[in-house]
């Protein structure tokens, strides 16, 4: 047997044998299980056709891709074990293999089935660049460059390669480099959505109108991008254009409603622009998703102060006070309207 065949079923039979046993032991129920009403039919085709031929490895491989999908990883592992009972040559099952490990935090043994993967199919750029990636993480820089490195050069134009290489020289404070790497990022590919993040991060600052655009680049690609979303109305509402900003908002919290910085952006907008009772009402909805939350607290207190009733603007102080005690701008508040 050889060594990748040995390592893979030894890495993958203690964390798929339960399962496996699982599987072996409801085999009499499974024709039930999938003639369920909510069984996923693509699943349902999957399974006939690993029944009906029992040793093609790449059947597995889809039903364990679809699986990773679902994030179900635990079925996924068992199906990259009989994969590796039948093939150990295929470079692309290490890098699923590597993947996987990865969604599952078992990030030694991702770089392990990922170096082989290089060594099966060293031209295959996204293996390098993927070990590259795992360096990064363990903020090992160097050898995350020297991984990325060798992936660029199997495959000059590929873009991950470039956004890691970018990732890496912000880490080492270049942003001069890391701007360039993000560039080359997206003229390899137009779509890529973090780059342009990554862009509009590095621009908001000293250039806000480009980096609105980089923003909405995402947002154009992803209309409920909900990072790129807040971004941009963070910066407009940063260059005073606050019904812009509510848009935006108002956009993120459609599909999440319980977003709390994008529901107590909305009543600083209203509160900047002395819209008072506006104001309480985000701020109230603020506090109901985040109780501790003592600068929505001190704002709706704020709020009250600046409409007339110190009462409830107290209140407010004090309960952003006993929340965080040394929040100085709440008990200057506070001695304010005593």
């Amino acid at each position: 047997m050889c060594k990748s065949k040995r390592f893979l079923l030894i890495l993958l039979l203690p964390l798929g044998f339960s399962l496996l046993q699982c599987t072996n032991a409801s085999k009499k129920e499974e024709a039930t299980v999938e003639a369920a009403p909510d069984m996923d039919p693509v699943l349902v085709e999957l399974n006939k056709a690993v029944r009906r031929s029992p040793k093609d490895p790449e059947l597995y491989h889809k039903r364990a891709l679809y699986y990773m999908g679902k994030e179900n990883y635990d079925f996924a592992l068992v199906d990259m074990r009989s994969i590796f009972n039948i093939d150990t040559n295929n470079a692309n099952y290490f890098y699923t293999a590597g993947e996987l490990f990865i969604k599952i935090g078992a990030f030694d043994q991702a770089d392990e089935v990922l170096r082989i993967a290089t060594l099966k199919n060293p031209s295959m750029a996204k293996a390098h660049v993927k070990r590259g990636e795992l360096a990064f993480y363990n903020r090992l820089y160097n050898s995350a460059m020297s991984f990325i490195n060798d992936g660029l050069r199997a495959d000059v134009n590929y873009a991950p390669g470039y956004f890691w290489k970018g990732m890496v020289y912000l880490e080492q404070k270049n942003a001069e480099k890391a701007m360039s790497s993000f560039m080359t990022t997206i003229e390899q590919d137009p779509d890529f959505k973090e780059a342009y993040m990554q862009l509009a991060l590095l621009l908001s600052e000293n250039q806000p109108a480009l980096a609105w655009q980089y923003l909405t680049n995402v947002i154009n690609l992803e209309d409920t991008h909900v990072e790129a979303l807040y971004a941009r109305a963070l910066l407009v509402q940063n260059q005073g254009y606050g019904d812009s900003a509510m848009i935006d908002y108002d956009r993120i919290l459609k599909s999440k409603p319980d977003h709390v910085d994008a529901t107590y952006n909305k009543g600083y907008v209203h509160l900047l622009e002395k819209r008072f009772d506006e104001a309480i009402v985000w701020f109230s909805k603020a506090i109901q998703i985040d109780p501790k939350n003592h600068r929505a607290y001190h704002n709706r207190g704020l709020s009250y102060e600046l409409k007339g009733d110190s009462k409830l603007a107290a209140k407010d102080y004090k309960e952003a006070l006993k929340l965080e005690p040394g929040f100085d701008l709440a008990l200057k508040s506070l001695n304010r309207i005593k």
